[in-house]
């Protein structure tokens, strides 16, 4: 096999793919290469061409519709999949780019079941404890006779790893009451950004950028790009809370419809019970 960089193809014709030469351009904002037309061609004997189509996330169309984008361009969505367009979900290739088909088909499972407000299809998994998955951690051995199944841990009832890799400790699992998995807060005035968190994310995300987090103040929150709050009054409960790309104030009790409930017990966990972090 050999591998052939910085052509773009063209066209296909008499058994040559023809292709243009690029040349490595300037740096972009995230410190990548872009790469541009050199003004010369290339021929590549072929006789077989199999196109490999790359989807985008189509930026431009989502903000000329209003919905809302984050640093990336992707839309911002809610736990449900819904973008600040009230009915109007993100899902698949379409929310983070090319992925795998099975994201996409549980993306879509989780948006329908929100727009049809109850279950569409039966839960096939097999409960495991929690206490099970935590006494797995860290164990590097091989599974010998047992199951290699059984070392998973069981991302979809626990999964902490940006919590466990932090050495900052600014990731923070987050006990709310009624909720039966622990909620991730980025904490940012103790984030370094060294990226630990998205190296080790199942996920790919990027926890310290794409996590609700929680500012030391107005100063810090407007430093930043990320979903998230601040409190203004921890004894009303009352914060400025960016959420879907919207910059507002919340306080305890108020019911307008920006603020689903889920965050609004993320939030008054971290105020009352975890007081330490501001």
């Amino acid at each position: 096999m050999e591998f052939k960089e910085l052509l773009a193809p063209v066209r296909l014709e008499d058994g040559m793919l023809v292709c243009n030469q690029m040349a490595l351009g300037e740096p972009d904002a995230s410190g990548r290469a872009g790469v541009v037309p050199n003004g010369k061609t290339k021929k590549v004997p072929a006789d077989t061409v199999i196109a490999a189509v790359g989807e985008k996330v189509p930026t431009d169309f989502y903000e000329s519709c209003g919905i809302h984008v984050d640093s990336k361009g992707r839309a911002l969505v809610s736990e449900h999949l819904e973008t600040n367009l009230p009915g109007v979900y993100v899902i698949g290739d379409g929310l983070y780019g090319p992925s795998l088909v099975v994201k996409g088909m549980a993306q879509a499972i989780k948006a329908a079941e929100n727009i049809a407000g109850k279950p569409i299809a039966p839960d096939k998994n097999e409960p495991v404890s929690k206490e099970a998955i935590r006494a797995r951690k860290g164990i590097l051995k091989e599974p010998g006779s047992e199951p290699e199944a059984d070392r998973c841990l069981g991302c979809s009832t626990v999964c902490e790893n940006c919590v466990d890799v932090c050495p900052n400790r600014a990731n923070i699992a987050v006990q709310v009451p009624g909720m039966d998995m622990a909620q991730i807060i980025h904490v940012d005035d103790m984030c370094n950004e060294c990226g630990n968190c998205k190296s080790f994310c199942p996920y790919a995300s990027a926890p310290y950028q794409d996590k609700f987090t929680l500012f030391a103040d107005e100063a810090a929150m407007a430093d930043s790009k990320n979903e998230g709050f601040t409190v203004l009054d921890k004894e009303a409960l009352k914060c400025r809370v960016r959420y879907l790309g919207e910059e507002f104030v919340w306080e305890k009790g108020q019911q307008d419809g920006r603020l689903f409930e889920g965050l609004q017990r993320l939030i008054e966990a971290v105020v009352v019970d975890y007081g330490y972090l501001m």
